[in-house]
């Protein structure tokens, strides 16, 4: 039985190789399922996955569909983009490699050294392709900008990490050189040292 595993993880390894030099994996545990159409590895125990930019480790990580294009993981998981010097913290992700979206429906946390950027959310959305990050659900975050610091907290933001811009919505409360500013919208340029409100607006400007 022990020989018949081995020959199937060195033929998924084999398969790997061939759809992508872009993966790896390693764990304490693993299952295998190479039935036509239905290919899939589980790894438990000190789970760990890289793929281009990232490093993902979690307490269970599911690799599945066409070139092992989708990942899911849960437990405790934190993905590291070495090339974009972020990390994420959270308890479920799923990860579709072909379209590089990151999908997270449950509480997680974002520290992107990159951008100078902390933030927390219910829910995230990762598109790497244009760089932009989605937050919703009691958004809550923090982002130096030269020797200052800009706080907010809303129910949604979009983080445009490329353009280095944030646009919030619902219930927004934004914090910057000692003003404060709420509305229910709030945009954010970070290179233009602008912020721009709509919508319910109140603020308190000190000196």
């Amino acid at each position: 039985m022990k020989k018949i595993f081995l020959v199937l993880l060195c033929s998924l390894l084999l398969a790997m190789h061939v759809y992508s030099d872009e993966i790896s994996f390693s764990s304490d545990e693993s299952s295998v399922r190479l039935q036509s159409g239905r290919e899939s590895v589980i790894l438990s125990g000190n789970a760990e996955v890289r793929t281009g930019s990232l490093v993902i480790s979690a307490d269970r990580i599911s690799l599945s569909g066409a070139e092992w294009s989708t990942i899911e993981c849960s437990g405790h998981v934190q993905v590291e983009d070495i090339e974009r010097d972020l990390t994420i913290r959270t308890s479920i992700i799923y990860y579709d490699r072909a379209n590089e979206r990151l999908l997270i429906s449950s509480y997680v946390e974002l520290e992107d050294r990159g951008n100078e950027m902390n933030a927390s959310a219910n829910h995230l959305e990762f598109d790497m392709n244009n760089e932009i990050l989605t937050l919703t659900g009691r958004v809550s975050f923090s982002k130096i900008n030269g020797d200052d610091v800009i706080r907010g907290r809303s129910e949604m933001v979009s983080y445009d990490r490329s353009r280095n811009t944030l646009n919030l919505s619902l219930g927004c409360t934004v914090v910057y050189k000692g003003d404060e500013y709420q509305a229910e919208m709030i945009a954010i340029d970070i290179e233009r040292d602008s912020i721009s409100l709509s919508s319910g607006i109140r603020g308190t400007i000190n000196g």
